[in-house]
C-alpha cells in the first residue's frame, strides 16, 4: 500500500483517565467491560481505508477486541482502538505494520 500514513501508539497498562476518555467518546458499556479483561491498548489513527483495512488484519492476526473511537461528526474517524493482552496487541500491530508495507 502505497501513500499511507498511520500513527500507532500503543499503551502496555492504561490509567483510569485514560479509560475515562475513551468510554466517554465511544459511548460504549460494552467497552468499559473489556477495559476490565484486557491491559493493553493500541490506538491506530489514518484514512478511514487504512484503518478499516488495520482492523481486519488486527482481528485475524491475534485475539483482539477493535472498537471505533468517533470523531466529531458521522463521516470522520478519529482512530482505531485494539484492546487485548499486551501480547496479543502487540502481534496485532506488528501484523498491521508488515501488512501495510506490502
Amino acid at each position: 500500500m502505497q501513500g499511507h500514513s498511520m500513527k500507532i501508539r500503543v499503551m502496555k497498562t492504561v490509567s483510569e483517565g485514560t479509560k475515562e476518555i475513551i468510554y466517554r467518546r465511544t459511548k460504549s458499556e460494552e467497552i468499559r467491560n473489556l477495559f476490565q479483561v484486557n491491559s493493553a491498548l493500541a490506538l491506530i489513527h489514518g484514512d478511514v481505508c487504512d484503518m478499516i483495512f488495520a482492523s481486519d488484519v488486527a482481528q485475524k492476526a491475534s485475539g483482539v477486541e477493535v472498537f471505533e473511537v468517533p470523531g466529531t461528526c458521522p463521516q470522520h474517524m478519529t482512530c482505531l482502538g485494539i484492546l487485548g493482552a499486551a501480547s496479543a496487541v502487540d502481534e496485532a500491530v506488528q501484523k498491521i505494520k508488515e501488512e501495510l508495507e506490502n
